[in-house]
C-alpha cells in the first residue's frame, strides 16, 4: 500500500498543481482520487474552495468483473499538467487506466479497458454523490427514446430510482452549479444518468423495449413501446480498427459559481475529437458547411395541401422575401407522384428537381427528409441502413443540388446507432451535404468532429405541443422553456423548431415569448415552424429576417433563475440582442445594460401588449451602457431587444 500513495501522492500534486496559475480566482477544480479504506477507486471534488462531490464510485462493470474495486495498486502517467493517466491494477493482476483531463470549468474522465475481442458491458461505477439538500433540474426521461421531457426540480435527497437524462443540472447548498454528461461518444452505448441512494447520480445504460423484443437495433419502435426504457441490459463493444482496447466516452462535470459560467462551459468542445482534414478540409469553415436558418411546412396549418409542392414554393417565396437560407421539405414529398395535384406522371426525384430549381433562382436552398430505417408499419418508407441506398440517395440529392438532410426516427443510442451516426455524417460529407439528426439522442460534442452536423432535436419542441397528455408529457411550456437554457442546450444545438402564432403556440406562452425563443433556443440550423403568412406579416417582422445563428459571444443576465426566467444578452458583431422568457409567475424584470461598452445605444424591443397575450407591439428609445431597461412580465410572457450603437 505504500508503493500505491507513493504514487497517488505524486499523481494529485500534478493535478493540484496545475491550476496554481489561476489560484487567486478560486475557480479551479481540486480533485482527489485515491482508494478508499475497502480498496475500492473513488474520487472528491472541491470547486472554488466548497465542496461539490463527495466521496463518490469510479470503475466498470465488464464480463461480470467489477474494475475499481479491490484495486491492489495505482500508479499515474503525467501526459501533462492537467492531463493524467492512471494505472488501476486490480488484485488479480489485470489492469486498465483511467484517463483524466481538468479544466478551469470542470473536469472529464474516461476509461481505457484493454481487449483483443468483443467485451461485455454489465454496468458503470461511476458517480456523482453531491451533498443533502443539492436541487437538481432533470428529464425523467431519455431524449433519445421519443419526446418524454417531463423536467422536474427535485433535490438530490429525493432522485433514488429515477432516470435523469443528460445533460443534468445542479446547484449544490453552497451556490455552485454542475452539470453532468458524456462527451464524444463514439463507438459506444450513450450513456443517462440513474438516481440511487445518499445523492449518488451514476452513468448507465438503457435501451428501448421495442428494440430489444423485436431485435431491431435502431429507428422507430412500436408505438405502445416509445417512451419504455429497459435498464441494466448488458451489450457487446469491440476495439476499432485492430486497437487493444475499448475507450469510453468521457464523463464530465462541468462547474460554475453562477449561470453565465455554466452556459458559457467549453469542456465538450475541448474533449471532442479533430474533424478528418480528407473530409472537413478547413474544419467548421469548411466552405460548403453554411449555417443559416430555414421554414418547413409541418406544422403549418391544413391538410395534406400543406406538404404540396405549390406549398413549399410559397415557402420559398416567403424566404425569399425574407431573407432566411432555406426550406426544409420534410416527410412526405417522397409520396408526392401520389398525392399531388401538379405530379402529373412525374416521380419524386422530377418533382424535388423543380423545386430545387425554383428554389436556386430565388437564392434559397433545399433540404430533404429521410427516416434512418422504416418505421414500424410504414409500408412507404425507404431508410438509410442499406449502404447502397444509402449512397445512391445521398449521391441523388447532391447531384440535383439539395443542400441538406433531415435524418429522422433514430429513437435510441445504443453502439449500433452511434456508430450508424457517423457512417451517416462520413457518407454525406462525401457529398458535401450537410445534416440534422431528428428522434435521436442528446449531442456530445459530435459537431465539432462532423461540422456538417449543424443540429440534432433531442429535445421537446413545438412539434409536441397538443400532445402533453398522451404522447408528449411534460411540464407546463413556461416553466419548461426556462429550464432549457440551463440543461439541454448545454450539450449543443438543438431542433426545437420554435416560433408558431397558431395551433402550436402553446396558449401558456405569449407571442413575444414565442419571438424571443429564436434568439433563445439558437442553432446553427434554426427551423421556424410559424405559417409563411404570420412571419410576412409578423409587426416584429425584423427580428424574423435578422436573427443570426451564430454568436460571437453569450451572457446570461442577473436574474436568471432555472425554471423561472432566463434572460439572455447574445452579440453578433456590434450588435447585442436580448431575449427573455419568463416563467409562470408574473413578475418585474430590470435588466442591467452593464455588459454593453460605454457609449449611446439606440434599442428596438417587441413586447406583450399589456393585458393581450397574442399582440406583440414595438418600442424604440436611446439608452446608454450602464442604464436599466424595467418591465413587466406576464406568466409565460417575454420579449427581445435589438441594441445597436448610434
Amino acid at each position: 500500500m505504500d508503493y500505491t500513495n507513493r504514487f497517488l501522492s505524486l499523481a494529485m500534486g500534478c493535478l493540484l498543481a496545475s491550476g496554481a496559475g489561476n489560484a487567486a480566482t478560486g475557480d479551479i477544480p481540486q480533485l482527489n482520487i485515491h482508494l478508499n479504506g475497502n480498496g475500492d477507486l473513488v474520487y472528491e471534488v472541491e470547486y472554488a474552495g466548497k465542496e461539490t462531490v463527495r466521496e463518490s464510485p469510479l470503475g466498470m462493470v465488464v464480463d461480470h468483473r467489477a474494475w475499481g474495486e479491490d484495486v491492489a495498486s495505482l500508479t499515474a502517467d503525467t501526459l501533462d499538467s492537467r492531463h493524467i493517466v492512471y494505472q488501476v491494477t486490480q488484485a488479480d493482476r489485470s489492469t486498465f487506466c483511467l484517463e483524466v483531463r481538468l479544466f478551469d470549468d470542470g473536469l472529464a474522465l474516461r476509461y481505457r479497458l484493454p481487449a483483443q475481442g468483443p467485451i461485455c458491458i454489465y454496468g458503470e461505477k461511476t458517480g456523482m454523490r453531491f451533498p443533502e439538500q443539492t436541487q437538481t433540474w432533470y428529464a425523467s426521461g431519455p431524449f433519445q427514446y421519443g419526446w418524454l421531457q417531463q423536467y422536474q426540480q427535485r433535490t438530490t435527497d429525493a432522485i433514488e430510482g429515477e432516470l435523469l437524462a443528460p445533460p443534468a443540472t445542479f446547484l449544490t447548498p453552497e451556490g455552485i452549479y454542475a452539470a453532468i454528461t458524456e462527451g464524444n461518444l463514439t463507438h459506444f452505448h450513450g450513456a443517462v444518468l440513474l438516481g440511487r441512494e445518499q445523492g449518488l447520480v451514476q452513468f448507465g445504460y438503457v435501451d428501448n423495449k421495442g428494440h430489444l423484443l423485436s431485435g431491431t437495433s435502431t429507428g422507430m419502435p412500436q408505438g405502445q413501446y416509445a417512451h419504455e426504457a429497459v435498464r441494466d441490459v448488458p451489450w457487446l463493444v469491440a476495439p476499432r480498427n485492430g486497437e487493444t482496447e475499448v475507450v469510453t466516452p468521457w464523463r464530465i462535470l462541468m462547474l460554475a459559481e453562477d449561470l453565465n459560467g455554466l452556459v458559457n462551459n467549453g469542456i465538450l468542445r475541448q474533449v471532442a475529437d479533430q474533424p478528418d482534414p480528407a473530409l472537413f478540409p478547413q474544419g467548421a469553415e469548411t466552405d460548403w458547411i453554411r449555417p443559416g436558418r430555414a421554414v418547413f411546412t409541418w406544422l403549418a396549418e391544413g391538410g395534406i395541401e400543406r406538404l404540396s409542392l405549390a406549398n413549399h414554393k410559397k415557402y420559398v417565396d416567403g424566404c425569399a422575401e425574407l431573407g432566411i437560407e432555406s426550406v426544409v421539405v420534410d416527410d412526405g414529398w417522397e409520396l408526392w407522384p401520389q398525392t399531388d395535384p401538379d405530379a402529373h406522371g412525374r416521380d419524386k426525384w422530377e418533382m424535388l428537381t423543380e423545386l430545387v430549381d425554383y428554389a436556386r433562382h430565388k437564392g434559397v436552398n433545399i433540404w430533404v427528409w429521410r427516416p434512418s430505417s422504416p418505421r414500424t408499419g410504414n409500408r412507404t418508407d425507404i431508410g438509410l441502413l442499406d449502404p447502397e441506398e444509402r449512397k445512391d440517395f445521398m449521391h441523388r440529392c447532391a447531384e440535383i443540388g439539395v443542400k441538406g438532410l433531415k435524418v429522422d426516427f433514430f429513437c435510441t443510442e445504443n453502439l449500433f446507432t452511434v456508430d450508424f451516426m457517423e457512417t451517416l455524417l462520413r457518407d454525406a460529407a462525401r457529398e458535401k451535404l450537410m445534416v440534422i439528426f431528428h428522434g435521436v439522442n442528446k449531442p456530445t460534442g459530435d459537431s465539432y468532429t462532423y461540422p456538417n452536423l449543424l443540429a440534432k432535436e433531442a429535445v421537446r419542441g413545438l412539434e409536441c405541443v397538443g400532445g402533453e397528455d398522451s404522447w408528449a408529457p411534460g411540464p407546463a411550456w413556461p416553466f419548461h422553456n426556462t429550464v432549457l437554457p440551463f440543461t439541454r442546450w448545454l450539450a449543443g444545438p438543438a431542433d426545437y423548431t420554435p416560433l408558431n402564432f397558431r395551433a402550436f403556440c402553446p396558449p401558456s406562452v405569449t407571442f413575444a415569448h414565442q419571438l424571443a425563443t429564436i434568439y433563445t433556443f439558437t442553432s446553427p440550423m434554426l427551423i421556424f415552424a410559424a405559417d409563411m403568412e404570420d412571419m410576412l406579416a409578423c409587426p416584429a417582422r425584423k427580428f424574423i429576417e435578422e436573427v443570426p445563428v451564430e454568436w460571437d459571444e453569450t451572457r446570461v443576465l442577473p436574474g436568471s433563475e432555472i425554471g423561472k426566467l432566463a434572460a439572455l444578452a447574445r452579440r453578433k458583431g456590434d450588435v447585442w440582442y436580448v431575449s427573455v422568457l419568463n416563467g409562470e409567475e408574473s413578475r418585474t424584470f430590470t435588466c442591467p445594460l452593464d455588459f454593453l461598452p460605454k457609449g449611446s445605444y439606440q434599442v428596438e424591443m417587441a413586447c406583450d401588449a399589456p393585458g393581450n397575450r397574442k399582440q406583440i407591439v414595438l418600442k424604440s428609445f436611446r439608452t446608454r451602457a450602464g442604464k436599466q431597461v424595467k418591465t413587466d412580465l406576464m406568466p409565460g410572457g417575454g420579449w427581445v431587444m435589438r441594441i445597436e450603437r448610434r
